[in-house]
């Protein structure tokens, strides 16, 4: 199993290395001539892909004057999928990932299925910031190749700065009230979950952390070494990082839709973890996790 560092697990490397977090073991990656290349023994592989983004709005050196930030893009030679995000990777297809003020997993807004989206600007200072999208794989593997940076003049009429840190003691949990535990669903369905001693706030991602701030990580049969590695300390007590195959969610609230529709039926695990605002995971704070019946997928 390939272990992750903070920034690798978006494919930016190594010029934007981040310390402090495990390297990921060298994998075959593909060129953009369709040709496989394996990195030397110590690189880490860089995935490539054919297709292409362009990035239609903002523009580089717009002065944004709304809260939030109206963006667009145009994909080519690459399908985006909302029903394979999480699925094993597969030439050509996947979704679309947008940062802030750097290339790395803690400044991630979220990924986007769709041409034309919204980002979010809470907690967001007024003055330049340079917005970075990229297409990314099924298993959120950004393509490297694929990178666009827009620089910005934010200045929202009204900036909505960061809600205070909560100051509530106790370690933060979630519970998965919807669908229970063994149900059958079809292939779209509403999950709906109750925390304690936690904030969900998708407005909040990929801003700096917060205390009893963060947001939902959602995983189709999340193996139990992965689980086990993303709460795993290193030298440094540094935290190691997971996979994110089998992630179809980041989701900032406790009621959100879930897209199995290209998943096999049958049963599967669905599992909720609690990250922070750089969706690194939660000190001692423990996943969720039910079985579903899947009926009706596997045919998209």
């Amino acid at each position: 199993m390939r272990r992750l560092q903070l920034l690798p697990l978006l494919g930016l490397v190594p010029l934007f290395a981040v310390t402090g977090f495990a390297t990921r073991e060298p994998a075959v990656a593909q060129n953009t001539t369709g040709q496989t290349t394996t990195p030397a023994a110590g690189e880490m592989a860089m995935p490539m892909t054919k297709g292409s983004l362009k990035v239609v709005s903002p523009i580089d050196g717009q002065k944004i004057t709304t809260t939030d930030i109206p963006a667009q893009v145009a994909v080519s030679n690459f399908k985006v999928s909302a029903a394979h995000v999480g699925m094993p990777d597969v030439d050509g297809e996947g979704h679309i990932h947008v940062m802030l003020d750097g290339m790395n997993m803690g400044v991630l807004f979220n990924f986007y299925t769709t041409p034309k989206f919204t980002l979010l600007g809470r907690a967001m200072t007024p003055g330049p910031h340079t917005l970075v999208f990229g297409l990314a794989s099924n298993t959120h593997e950004d393509f490297a190749n694929t990178a666009q940076k827009v620089n910005i003049d934010y200045e929202p009429a009204k900036a909505e700065p960061a809600p205070a840190p909560a100051t509530t003691a106790g370690v933060p949990t979630v519970k998965i009230i919807s669908p229970a535990d063994g149900a059958t669903v079809g292939p779209q369905f509403t999950m709906k979950l109750r925390h304690a001693n936690f904030t969900p706030a998708l407005d909040l991602e990929g801003k700096p952390n917060l205390k009893g701030y963060g947001h939902y990580h959602v995983f189709v049969d999340m193996s139990m070494p992965s689980m086990e590695m993303s709460s795993t300390k290193m030298s440094g007590g540094a935290m190691e990082m997971m996979s994110m195959a089998g992630m179809v969610g980041m989701p900032g609230s406790d009621t959100f839709p879930v897209d199995l529709r290209a998943w096999k039926k049958g049963k599967h695990t669905i599992t909720v973890e609690l990250v922070q605002n750089d969706h690194t995971n939660i000190a001692d704070a423990k996943p969720a996790m039910i079985t579903i019946n899947l009926k009706g997928a596997g045919q998209y």
